[in-house]
């Protein structure tokens, strides 16, 4: 399993949609290729991505307010007066700049909050990328099971079918009564009943991922299954301290969290600067004319330049600030208790999510050996219904126990590689 976040790569985003121009071809994709697909494709992750462009603009935007500002100003004023044929131009030409020396630290602590908020908006992304990556995950499991279980209804489609004819044979020279041989056409009617409807849930299953992945459904989609040496690898598991510990440092919601505690803090700092004077500079350069006679020297025996500063003493503000400063210490504290509750929740949801993978290796080991002995004991009970020697009654009891381990095992190895997948996300592999 890849790390969570993956970097895209062009090269990779074109080979898998090169394999979608036409919807007759069918596309095999592996569980990678899947979460890489829906990566390129999701219109939300997107549109989160574009929510990160916007927090870079907004921290950009709050780094260039410690710069000072300039502008410029060009005036001409034509004015008229009482019957005097005259008219009188007059106009200024002007130059000002001014920049904020200090206002209690609030434009710094305003640029760490905004570093802070695209931090969150990031986590927000990657939030999104192992949800996304756990549902693909859910139902590309379920997919994988339903396509085991159909290929053993197949076989037991078949073998029914040759228990039928068998049957018929048998029932002609009347070594069998009537009603066994109904029963052999019963079990193969429901065998083919089964796959049937095992057809239709693998359909809708795979119309459920394309969704996921943001594909069209009239794509040909089919997964395929993870080699047999991987999923047996998979049932070496670390030590549950060693996930919890994994799974805490690697998990954004946690980290989601510390980011809105210091969010609150630096609002809180920003609200307590409002208690501070604020220190300013300011310069200009200017001049005027009257008319247009000796233009260029009115320009220059007006020209004039000016620098000052300014100091803003806050005296009282009918306790705003204040109030201000209540709220933001409130929210911190807040903040901070939602940052303990998610990680008493992140340790509750790995622990059992650990012993959920402990439990389903069991299982799945008991269902291997289970099925096999069922399967053991159908051939084994076939071989005596050809030979005459059982019931049709017999066989078929055996037959559904076979198929009852069957469904069992399918479950319960896909049951395992599931949970297991999702610890693996959980700890960031």
């Amino acid at each position: 399993m890849k790390q969570l976040h993956i970097t895209i790569l062009v090269c990779s985003i074109s080979m898998l949609l090169s394999a979608l121009p036409t919807f007759a071809q069918e596309v095999d994709f592996t569980l990678d290729q899947c979460i890489e697909y829906a990566f390129a494709n999701s219109l939300t992750r997107q549109s989160m991505l574009l929510d990160e462009a916007s927090g870079e603009e907004a921290l950009h935007g709050a780094k260039m307010a410690l710069a000072p500002s300039v502008s410029a100003s060009v005036g001409e004023t034509m004015s008229h007066t009482g019957d005097n044929d005259n008219v009188d131009f007059t106009g200024n030409i002007g130059i000002n700049a001014g920049i904020t020396l200090y206002q209690g630290g609030s434009l710094r602590n305003t640029i760490r909050q905004s570093q802070s908020q695209l931090e969150q908006l990031k986590l927000q992304t990657r939030q999104y990328d192992q949800n996304l990556v756990i549902q693909i995950i859910e139902q590309y499991v379920t997919i994988l099971g339903q396509q085991e279980l159909i290929s053993y209804q197949k076989q037991l489609v078949a073998t029914s079918a040759i228990q039928l004819e068998e049957g018929k044979k048998k029932y002609d020279v009347g070594s069998i009564l009537n009603s066994d041989y109904l029963l052999l056409e019963a079990q193969h009617a429901s065998n083919q009943s089964d796959l049937t409807d095992s057809e239709a849930s693998l359909t809708n299953s795979l119309l459920s991922l394309k969704s996921l992945l943001s594909m069209e459904p009239t794509v040909q989609l089919s997964v395929i299954a993870p080699d047999s040496a991987v999923i047996e690898s998979m049932r070496f598991l670390p030590d549950q301290d060693t996930a919890i510990v994994r799974a805490l440092e690697s998990m954004p919601d946690l980290h989601l969290t510390e980011t809105s505690v210091e969010i609150a803090r630096q609002s809180l700092k920003i609200a307590q600067s409002s208690y501070i004077p604020t220190l300013s500079a300011s310069a200009s350069i200017g001049t005027s004319h009257n008319n247009f006679s000796s233009f260029s020297g009115q320009l220059y025996d007006r020209l004039s330049q000016s620098v000052g500063i300014s100091l803003s003493i806050p005296i009282y503000d009918r306790s705003q600030t204040r109030t201000r400063v209540r709220q933001a210490k409130i929210a911190v504290e807040q903040a901070e208790l939602q940052h303990k509750q998610t990680e008493l929740d992140l340790r509750q949801t790995i622990v059992e999510t650990y012993s959920n993978v402990v439990t389903s290796i069991s299982r799945y080991d008991a269902a291997i050996k289970t099925s096999q002995a069922w399967q053991n004991t159908f051939e084994a009970y076939s071989t005596q219904f050809r030979l005459g020697s059982i019931t049709a009654v017999d066989l078929l009891q055996q037959q559904n126990n076979y198929i009852s381990a069957i469904n069992n095992y399918v479950q319960s190895k896909y049951e395992f590689l599931l949970r297991r997948e999702i610890l693996n996300i959980y700890m960031g592999e």
